[in-house]
């Protein structure tokens, strides 16, 4: 009996999902940002204030790597960080009205997957917070003249 209330007290200790209606939707998480040509909604699944989608696309990775790069390049976006990371898989990191990671891999045979995570400004206070204190010109870095070190 302890070890079935045992079980019990840890099962409603997980949070539940979040409601579907609370996921954002792609365009709010992801404006102005062209999908793939052909490119397949594999999953969505995300938060209050973030999103996630797994597209799968019928292209070679290079092609899908580059229509990114091209359109995180636009006074929309701004490319931050191209890399890979230890699996071979191109890893873009943009910012612009909102912030976005990309993730583009190798798929099925002449397929390629995409992962986009993107958060909801709106909703997540902490990146709204960080951006304003970035703008903030009081948080600017000043130069300061240094006194010659007697030794030098």
């Amino acid at each position: 009996m302890a070890l079935i209330a045992g079980l019990l007290a840890v099962a409603a200790c997980e949070p539940a999902p979040p409601p579907p209606e609370d996921i954002p939707e792609l365009g709010e998480a992801f404006p102005s940002l062209p999908l793939p040509a052909g490119g397949e909604v594999v999953s969505r699944q995300g938060s209050r204030d973030a999103l996630q989608v797994v597209i799968d696309v019928p292209a070679p990775v290079r092609a899908v790597a580059a229509m990114y790069r091209a359109n995180l390049s636009t006074e929309s976006w701004r490319l931050v960080s191209d890399t890979r990371d230890s699996a071979g898989a191109i890893i873009l990191y943009a910012e612009g009205e909102k912030p976005l990671w990309v993730r583009i891999a190798e798929g099925a045979p002449g397929r390629t997957r995409v992962e986009l995570s993107g958060a909801v400004p709106g909703r997540d206070t902490t990146y709204v917070r960080r951006r304003e204190a970035a703008s903030d010109t009081i948080n600017t870095l000043r130069s300061r003249t240094r006194a010659p070190d007697p030794g030098e």
